[in-house]
């Protein structure tokens, strides 16, 4: 049996990527949200908000003696205030890090902790984003949050060469522009505060978003078939 534990599962990109584990017989996913939306006999849901301080250091991460493989999906993530540096809340800026950044790494890092002795093979996919390579205006928290995340995954990815194991694969991958709930957020900004707010009207006007469940089979595909390089833009694919 392969085991997946997957953040961010109650919409997006994190329900569509638990569907398309649960649609493979030999797969069992332990999901991560504020709200549980799944129901199947091979689903455990743990409701959590990884947004509080402490959340990721004290949420239950149930083991499974027989785990032959071993996935970690870090996909929540939150946009945060899309303000200026200077006119940002800072609580809001706090919450952005707590999920993009802290949350995956103390995951990644229980994780591993709890399987090395056990799983033959360890993925862990995090979920980044083109934001976190190019700089995008008023989006300070998210960019540098999911840059952050980007270099904990070329970390992991070195110490794995220099050990010369191949037990654990790392991706850090920025699936393109999606139709998820945080595009609908995104459309939302006020204008003032967000230069490039009309960019992304025009992204979804012109169907230019992909679909949540077109990213998970990619995903899914590309855990099956990791590349060497860590970092990924899925649209490169």
């Amino acid at each position: 049996m392969n085991y997946f534990y997957i953040t961010g599962t109650s919409s997006g990109i994190g329900l569509a990527l638990t569907r398309q584990v649960l649609s493979n017989d030999s797969s069992y996913v332990v999901g991560y949200s504020r709200r549980n939306v799944v129901s199947h006999h091979r689903y455990k849901h743990i409701q959590i908000d990884f947004s509080q301080q402490g959340a990721a250091r004290e949420v239950e991460i149930p083991f499974f003696p027989n785990a032959k493989h071993v996935v970690l999906i870090n996909n929540a993530g939150i946009l945060g205030d899309v303000k200026p540096i200077g006119k940002i809340d800072n609580e809001q800026l706090e919450k952005t890090f707590m999920v993009n950044t802290v949350s995956p790494a103390i995951l990644t890092n229980r994780l591993l902790a709890l399987y090395l002795p056990s799983a033959k093979l360890i993925t862990v996919v995090n979920i980044s984003s083109g934001a976190a390579r190019h700089a995008v205006e008023s989006w300070s928290g998210y960019c540098a949050s999911k840059a952050a995340i980007d270099m904990f995954s070329m970390v992991l990815s070195a110490e794995q060469k220099l050990l010369g194991d191949s037990k654990v694969r790392v991706i850090s991958l920025a699936p393109g522009i999606v139709d998820t709930p945080m595009q609908d957020s995104v459309r939302k900004v006020d204008p003032k505060y967000f230069p490039q707010s009309e960019r992304f009207h025009q992204y979804k006007q012109k169907g230019m978003l992909a679909s949540t469940e077109q990213v998970a089979k990619k995903i899914v595909e590309l855990i099956g078939n990791p590349p060497n390089d860590p970092i990924i833009d899925l649209r490169m694919l």
